[in-house]
């Protein structure tokens, strides 16, 4: 009698179906089937370009300027500021998709044609199978009843941001991350099973491809006790007792990681090179409040369903203390990394992208607790997963159609757009509150002026200035409406502003709307305009991080990075009344420039 597939394994096949089907009808179809185009985009391109350059334009070291990732060195030749350990497992899909391109004479042979977009679609969802095939073979293996198991695949793969990196954001690190650390663990399993001590040298192959993917996955040599548990200690014993063994792991790791210095070298001439310039690590002021439950990319708050997997640590604390221990640290490490990094909600995005990497982890905290609850309470955690699997494709959705903002989410934001999904509350969020330029020694205020509007303001100027019934205070405010397209700006050049040196705006300003939807169009534009009249930096956004109340004033925040400027150079901000709407008083503007001190 054939037996059946157990529940576990319909499961992953479910989810890498769902995920399928999402990318299919988002990506390859969706917006006016044309969403394939931005799978290559921010991250994706740097990762995107050793394969081009390599393969294709055959520039590696002289590549065209990109401002994502091409870095220029001292003598002028570029280097790609990513590792390549993406790029290594894009690459057979990227050959894939570009020998369909190459067959297709309408398609472009630039590497971007539909062919390859979909390719890597297709390897994400096979990254994705093979991921979840480790890490149901981890769990089962040490222990976890197929019910539990089949519940942990479902709460990760349509319950957390996996889904939105798989389906609709494949070209990103954090697939091929999960699932690397997924066959990572599996082996790490069976080796501490007494595996052949071959095993050594392929999760050692492992561990090197994760730090070649993103180099901080370094850290998920923490995950060994969360694997081993209290056999952690004879299991590294046995395996310094084989010095053979060891050091054959230790050079295929060195091995692979060595790929990258290779690639330095192909591009500099140098077998070292550092990418992130102006980037790094605020070691002294980790944001792990905001990290694991802020508004704007909060853990928990994004995919509360990862509330099981720190429950689950408690818990391990308690059963078996090598492993709780061994969670902790591993949370502790990863979190602090994570949110000392300068911009620790990594710009643009759905949720939590980098905790995905994670998640195979996280996993094994999430099914011991779920194979231990009573019967009540393991009804209890069922109702919770479904409920926040409902909730994350919900908010998915909502991010993919325009109702979340993808830079600035705060808690007026998600009080607003919470459950709603109406037309009227599509592209209705704007504003501009990012973090400040990467300031390892801190910044210095170089410029700041405050302005009422009653005369005397040096570097806010312009605009149409009237006394108003509406107006505050001092009885004068700053006019738009169907007649003014711009108004009061502010205005330094670099006689007052320092060059060389990162800057970050503080704006603030109190904003009055005659009707509903009058100040909806209008736009704050930063603006850095060269000596000769070129454009150096523009970035616009909407005024409104909200839709405001009519008929009252509301203060308004902005921060603003910018980047340094050259000798001539001036900065500006104003606001565009595009569309020339309705009447939109503004009043109290205020602005500081910080400068980045040298480091």
């Amino acid at each position: 009698m054939r037996s059946r597939p157990s529940s576990s394994l319909l499961v992953v096949l479910l989810v890498v179906l769902i995920t399928s089907v999402v990318s299919v009808q988002g990506l390859w179809t969706g917006k006016g089937s044309d969403g394939w185009k931005g799978t290559v985009r921010s991250d994706v391109k740097g990762y995107y370009g050793y394969l081009q350059a390599l393969f294709l334009r055959n520039d590696l070291g002289h590549e065209p300027f990109a401002w994502e990732y091409v870095r220029y060195t001292s003598d002028g030749r570029t280097v790609n500021k990513y590792f390549c350990g993406t790029s290594l497992l894009m690459a057979p899909w990227f050959g894939l998709g570009h020998a369909l391109a190459l067959k297709d004479q309408q398609a472009p042979k630039d590497g971007l044609s539909i062919h390859e977009m979909r390719a890597l679609s297709v390897g994400a969802w096979v990254y994705l199978l093979l991921g979840l095939l480790a890490l149901r073979a981890l769990l089962l293996g040490m222990g976890v009843r197929d019910a539990a198991v089949a519940w942990t695949v479902a709460a990760l793969g349509l319950g957390t941001q996996l889904l939105q990196y798989a389906a609709l954001q494949p070209g990103w690190s954090h697939i091929y991350s999960f699932c690397t650390a997924g066959v990572f663990l599996l082996v790490l399993h069976r080796i501490h099973r007494g595996a052949h001590p071959l095993w050594w040298v392929a999760g050692a192959a492992l561990f090197g491809l994760l730090v070649l993917i993103r180099p901080v996955n370094g850290l998920m040599v923490l995950a060994l006790p969360v694997v081993a548990g209290r056999d952690t200690w004879p299991l590294v014993r046995r395996l310094f007792a084989r010095p053979a063994v060891w050091i054959a792991a230790l050079l295929t790791a060195a091995a692979v990681v060595g790929i990258q210095p290779l690639l330095w070298y192909l591009q500099t001439g140098h077998w070292l090179a550092y990418g992130y310039q102006g980037e790094g690590f605020h070691w002294d002021r980790p944001e792990l409040f905001k990290v694991l439950f802020g508004f704007r990319r909060g853990l928990f708050l994004w995919a509360p369903v990862l509330l099981l997997a720190l429950a689950g640590t408690f818990q391990s604390l308690r059963r078996d203390r090598t492993r709780g221990l061994g969670l902790v640290a591993y949370w502790a490490a990863n979190t602090y990394v994570i949110s000392s990094w300068w911009i620790w909600y990594y710009g643009s995005g759905f949720g939590s992208r980098v905790f995905v990497d994670h998640y195979p982890v996280l996993a094994i905290p999430f099914a011991l607790l779920l194979n231990d609850l009573t019967e009540r309470r393991w009804r209890m955690a069922q109702a919770f997963i479904a409920g926040c699997i409902a909730l994350l494709g919900f908010q998915m959705w909502q991010y993919y159609v325009g109702i979340l903002h993808p830079e600035s989410m705060d808690r007026h934001k998600y009080a607003f757009t919470f459950l709603r999904s109406g037309d009227r509350f599509r592209d209705q969020l704007g504003g501009n509150y990012q973090a400040a330029p990467y300031n390892p020694n801190g910044m210095d205020v170089v410029l700041e002026e405050s302005c009422g509007l009653e005369g005397g303001c040096s570097r806010w100027q312009g605009g149409r200035i009237e006394e108003r019934p509406e107006a505050r205070a001092n009885g004068r405010v700053c006019v738009f409406d169907a007649s003014t397209e711009y108004g009061i700006t502010f205005t330094a050049t670099t006689d007052r502003l320092p060059t060389g040196r990162a800057l970050f705006l503080e704006v603030g300003l109190q904003r009055f709307e005659a009707r509903a939807g009058d100040s909806h169009a209008m736009l704050a534009i930063t603006e850095v305009e060269h000596a000769d009249g070129g454009t150096a930096y523009y970035e616009p956004f909407r005024m409104n991080p909200v839709p405001p109340t009519p008929g009252r004033w509301e203060q308004l925040e902005y921060r603003i990075p910018v980047p340094p400027l050259q000798p001539g150079d001036r900065l500006s901000f104003y606001f565009w009344n595009q569309g020339h709407a309705g009447q939109v008083l503004i009043d109290d503007v205020f602005m500081r420039v910080n400068a980045v001190r040298p480091y």
